[in-house]
């Protein structure tokens, strides 16, 4: 298990999706942030404000960066299982490891890749704005007294984005899979995610639970509810996809 998993991680790690994808979701938070660095740039801010920490806070809660990332976390490994079957590989593969294995590892790194684009991403911004807004004696004073204000907030953003990330991937991993269509992959997440949030939000504004696009902002619910129904709908698609995987090889 162990070594199909770190041959299928180099895969991830090695493969243009995944570098692509960091650059989509940055250029999707500096363009977000566009209005706040602009407005850092023309007045400043009021008084008892971080200059790149509100910069990071708009840049990873904007529309661009969410509309983004249902597309971007998928182009390192949604796909790679149904390139192995159309192209063949998987009939060499599985001579060397258990269908089983072979399945889990794949699933593990959709997962751990869908998330961890994310994270990369999310703290190149972070370096990006500081760069751009080193914090002068006065905020890093304010830091120094406030710093639990901001680091819970960021963390906590940044596991939701993270378990986003995850859920899009295998989502795309599944549908693929089942379609047998790879460029389902891609598609497929950012159509779940534009078509749902925006019928709720133009319907039934108050299933915002089941919105998509509140998984993402987190704008009327506990984030310990959001936390429970991203952790839920991980599960539900891993085992779709192990299903749907199990039975591909098994035909095969």
């Amino acid at each position: 298990m162990k070594r199909v998993f770190r041959i299928e991680f180099k895969r991830g790690f090695y493969s243009a999706g995944f570098y692509v994808s960091i650059f989509l979701i940055v250029a999707a938070g500096v363009i977000g942030a566009g209005n706040v660095v602009e407005y850092i740039l023309n007045v400043g801010l009021l008084e008892g404000e971080i200059r790149f920490i509100a910069a990071i806070y708009q840049a990873i809660s904007s529309e661009a960066f969410t509309f983004v990332l249902p597309i971007a976390c998928t182009l390192a490994m949604s796909a790679s299982y149904l390139e192995d079957l159309q192209s063949g590989i998987l009939h060499y593969i599985v001579v060397r490891t258990t269908k089983k294995r072979y399945c889990w590892s794949k699933i593990l790194n959709c997962a751990l890749f869908g998330g961890l684009v994310i994270a990369i991403a999310v703290l190149l911004l972070l370096v990006i704005f500081f760069v751009a807004f080193p914090p002068n004696y006065e905020e890093t004073q304010y830091f120094k007294t406030q710093n639990m204000r901001y680091l819970p907030y960021f963390l906590q953003r940044l596991i939701v984005l993270c378990l986003n990330g995850s859920f899009f991937s295998l989502l795309g991993g599944t549908i693929a899979a089942f379609t047998n269509n790879k460029y389902m992959a891609y598609a497929a997440p950012f159509i779940f995610y534009y078509v749902i949030s925006t019928l709720l939000d133009a319907y039934h504004a108050d299933l915002y639970l089941i919105n998509p696009k509140e998984w993402l902002m987190v704008r009327y619910s506990k984030p310990i509810l959001v936390f429970v129904i991203l952790a839920a709908v991980n599960v539900i698609v891993t085992i779709c996809y192990s299903k749907i995987m199990e039975r591909r090889c098994k035909n095969e």
